[in-house]
């Protein structure tokens, strides 16, 4: 019997091909290595024509339940991660029911598009909303893992116009919302309230005016693309009249974020929108977990009202 010795170096080349032409597909936001570390908590939501989108769930601490928050995420960060994920045992023992979302970034040629877009607005430079996630803050959240920062990967084609791509990808958002809000309303909760944290802010908005099932709603330094921002009092007009709290940084040294929410405010009552309230934080531009507690003491303060 003859005995073939392959030598060890050739073995690791072979393995590495090998490993190399494995297809995969991957989210960015980690969905099953999370589900796997929150056993207890995961929630796989199902939306119609969609794959299903992981929820993290944390029932209220306190009886009778207030109501249930659905916090939707900044662009590239999981349910499980940042800020978001530190809300959850607060709000929780304040006797809120919460369930947390992750929000996959846009395709790429979509990113690309929309800061172009907003290069060619007259006066959207001076929009903070309209700069990209790492622009925002110099503060970032050594709990984050790298992967969460990646973007969906979806192959946008060359047929498909960005706007077209844009819009397919918001209508996924809304879905994976509307699904939320449907998880919620199985488990009887009366009052539902959507948080959006940064880009989300534009996600949530479009929720409560196609959906009208949320009484409130709530921005965490929100950050709009310049199309959202343009036509954020039209968004607002046509819903079903939500009270909205908007949590804006007082970054030192950076009056535009002040500004900004002036003008926001401005805006509304010129267009006689009613139930809108600003309150500056004293947090990072993009927050994060250590900022938690207090942002969880102005949102149950809020609500209380």
């Amino acid at each position: 019997m003859k005995i073939l010795l392959v030598p060890v170096a050739v073995l690791m080349i072979v393995s590495s091909v090998a490993a190399a032409e494995r297809p995969m597909v991957s989210t960015g936001l980690g969905a099953e290595a999370i589900a796997r570390n929150h056993p207890d908590s995961a929630v796989w939501l199902t939306a119609e024509d969609q794959e299903p989108t992981l929820a993290l769930f944390q029932p209220e601490q306190e009886l009778p339940a207030r109501g249930a928050l659905v916090i939707l995420a900044d662009e590239g960060i999981s349910a499980a991660s940042g800020v978001v994920d530190a809300l959850r045992a607060p709000l929780s023992r304040a006797g809120w029911a919460v369930m947390t979302l992750g929000l996959p970034a846009p395709p790429f040629a979509v990113q690309e598009w929309l800061r172009q877009q907003n290069n060619t607005v007259p006066g959207a430079g001076t929009e903070p909303a309209g700069e990209p996630a790492d622009a925002q803050g110099e503060e970032t959240d050594q709990e984050q893992e790298p992967e969460e920062k990646s973007s969906v990967m979806i192959n946008v084609m060359e047929s498909v116009p960005p706007d077209k791509a844009l819009e397919q990808y918001r209508e996924r958002v809304m879905a994976s919302l509307d699904a939320a809000v449907d998880a919620l309303q199985e488990r009887e909760y009366k009052r539902i309230v959507l948080v959006g944290v940064g880009r989300a802010a534009g996600h949530v908005t479009r929720q409560v005016r196609a959906d009208g099932r949320a009484s409130d709603l709530i921005w965490i330094a929100p950050r709009f693309y310049t199309d959202e921002s343009s036509g954020l009092t039209e968004l607002l007009a046509s819903a079903r009249s939500p009270s909205i709290l908007e949590l804006y940084s007082t970054f030192p040294g950076d009056k535009t974020l002040d500004r900004v929410a002036r003008e926001r405010e401005a805006a509304m009552e010129r267009s006689g929108i009613s139930g809108y309230e600003r309150q500056p934080v004293a947090m990072a531009r993009q927050p994060q977990a250590r900022e938690a507690r207090k942002l969880s003491n102005r949102i149950s303060a809020w609500l209380k009202r």
